[in-house]
């Protein structure tokens, strides 16, 4: 796993650990998420900068939802901000960072599903040319035979300067 999606993965882990709140309406008419939570939760991981190969450790809050409708889908969203300094150049950064993870089946005993994750991080910082920003997709599909197919896999962190 490249060093971004191990970063974006923490985070959004680590966004399920914090304080929540349940927004079930079970009895709500016409609802068709059984379940939904909010998420608020104080972030750290590090990440390297591709313009100068310095490892910042980034903090911050990430306040995320998660969606789950009968088993069969689920859905989780994020979005951080926060700051990290550079411990060799000085630099401080300020991120922001979206992501989407989502699962989908058509019905419990179905032998196949759908699996979809993305981001979007922007890391701006104090010194010029030390900005980057970072994308990630993902999509795979369990097929019937119990194969798992990627379908798309995009992870690039660019130099932004």
């Amino acid at each position: 796993m490249r060093p971004f999606t191990k970063w974006l993965a923490l985070t959004a882990l680590l966004a399920g650990c914090e304080a929540e709140s349940d927004l079930t309406a079970p009895n709500a008419p016409g609802l068709a998420v059984t379940h939904t939570r909010l998420v608020e939760s104080f972030t750290e991981s590090p990440l390297v900068n591709p313009c100068n190969g310095e490892a910042i450790v980034f903090s911050g809050v990430a306040i995320s939802q998660i969606n789950e409708v009968d088993d069969l889908h689920f859905e989780f969203w994020t979005r951080g901000s926060g700051t990290g300094t550079g411990p060799a150049s000085g630099a401080t950064y300020a991120y922001t960072v979206i992501a989407h993870e989502s699962f989908d089946t058509p019905n419990h005993d179905a032998p196949h599903a759908t699996f979809g994750a993305g981001a979007n991080a922007r890391m701006i910082s104090s010194v010029p040319g030390l900005s980057f920003t970072a994308h990630f997709v993902f999509h795979g599909v369990a097929l019937p035979s119990g194969e798992f197919e990627v379908t798309r896999n995009v992870d690039r962190v660019e130099c932004k300067g």
